[in-house]
């Protein structure tokens, strides 16, 4: 191991979509990134597991190969209230639905794959 210090262009705090995300540009972009992640990475979370269309374009763009994962497409709102009635309201805009665990994980991957450094559990 060597005792040399690293020197990064680029250093991220936070590996959540908008950090992992960031991560991935700014390596293709040619700086020598490293993203800092407080927990043991990745891990469920209960949120973001729908995601608007309009952000498939830009998440291909990162490199997830999101044809091939056969995700559900999601046009359409429906809450069903205690009585059952049934809510539902159409989205314009629409959504697909992936786990926050499954993308975090492809996208950290991506990271690492582009030359990222992710250091996991630092607090």
């Amino acid at each position: 191991m060597s005792n040399e210090k690293q020197t990064y262009d680029v250093a991220i705090i936070g590996g959540g979509l908008a950090g992992l995300a960031l991560s991935i540009q700014s390596a293709k972009a040619g700086y020598k990134t490293i993203l800092f992640e407080k927990e043991k990475y990745p891990y469920h979370k209960v949120c973001g597991e729908y995601i608007s269309l309009e952000s498939w374009d830009f998440l291909k763009l990162l490199g997830l190969p999101l044809e091939q994962m056969q995700l559900p497409i999601i046009k359409q709102l429906n809450v069903s209230a205690p009585d059952g009635t049934l809510f539902q309201q159409q989205l314009p805009l629409g959504g697909f639905g992936i786990s926050r665990y499954k993308l975090d994980h492809e996208l950290s991957g991506l990271a690492k794959q582009a030359g990222v450094e992710v250091k996991k559990k630092q607090k």
